[in-house]
């Protein structure tokens, strides 16, 4: 029944692979994680939970949300979650999050994962 409200879909990958910093362009070269699951979830927002660190000179803003996956897909934290369809609003597609933490009970009817979005 849990499943029947999973209305999205995302994609989850593990955490990616970052390179040394190159010194010519200051950045660090990162290849995305391997696929861990491709199905069903559903975002769920609880209460908020923003905050706003700041490194170096700039200022990042962070939103705590819920991504329901369902039960036995791994998730590991630091993994990350592309959300690539959502029926009831289109501007959730597209949005990566990175998994903080996960929720887990004896019978469980859903995987329920804290993840966090950064945005600058």
């Amino acid at each position: 029944m849990a499943e029947s409200l999973m209305l999205d879909r995302c994609v989850i990958r593990a955490q990616p692979t970052v390179g040394d910093l190159d010194p010519g362009t200051g950045t660090r070269p990162s290849t995305p994680g391997a696929v861990l699951y491709t199905g069903r979830c559903k975002v769920q927002t609880y209460e908020a939970h923003e905050s706003t660190p700041q490194s170096g000179q700039h200022v990042y803003s962070v939103q705590r949300y819920y991504v329901h996956i369902p039960v036995g897909v791994p998730s590991p934290v630091d993994s990350q979650v592309t959300i690539t369809e959502c029926q009831l609003d289109e501007t959730v597609v597209g949005r990566t999050y990175r998994v903080a933490g996960g929720l887990h009970k004896s019978m469980a009817t859903a995987n329920r994962l804290i993840v966090d979005e950064v945005t600058r």
